[in-house]
């Protein structure tokens, strides 16, 4: 992610979508945490109360998580992938050939990249080299083990 806090994030809208989604499920579990706190809090001495700290860390990393969105959707940028056909760019879906074989990637914001699932992020080495890319096109990135080299077989 762009380390400029006020920088626009670039993203597809399924993406957005599935943020949004996300947030309102943790707004929705929130009330949840805070009674298990409560709760705990009303057992007693709360140095050695073991579910009064356990509930805590869970409502902070929940309240955590909700900032970290929340900061995301406001500077969400959704990037229009209808634009660039045959063009890699953001929505994409890039075929790449390199000395393992053919993958296909789908290129997404730097928020969203999940290579378990194909998606990859413009902010990965190999993603950021494909952009602006089209079908033929070989492109160098770099990665721990060195400079490599990807051949661009098909982009939609």
């Amino acid at each position: 992610m762009p380390k400029d806090s006020g920088a626009l994030i670039p993203m597809t809208a399924v993406g957005f979508e599935a943020l949004k989604a996300e947030l309102a499920e943790l707004r929705a579990r929130r009330p949840e945490l805070v009674e298990e706190v409560a709760a705990a809090r009303s057992q007693g001495d709360l140095s050695e109360n073991f579910a009064y700290h356990d509930a805590r860390q869970h409502l902070g990393m929940l309240d955590g998580r909700i900032q970290t969105i929340e900061a995301t959707v406001t500077r969400a940028q959704v990037v229009d992938d209808s634009a660039a056909t045959g063009v890699a760019r953001i929505g994409s879906t890039v075929v790449v050939r390199d000395e393992f074989g053919e993958s296909t990637y789908q290129i997404v914001g730097p928020s969203e990249g999940n290579m378990a699932r194909g998606l990859m992020s413009i902010a990965s080495p190999l993603g950021s080299a494909l952009v602006d890319h089209r079908a033929g096109d070989v492109v160098s990135f770099k990665t721990p083990g060195g400079e490599r080299q990807a051949t661009v077989v098909s982009v939609s």
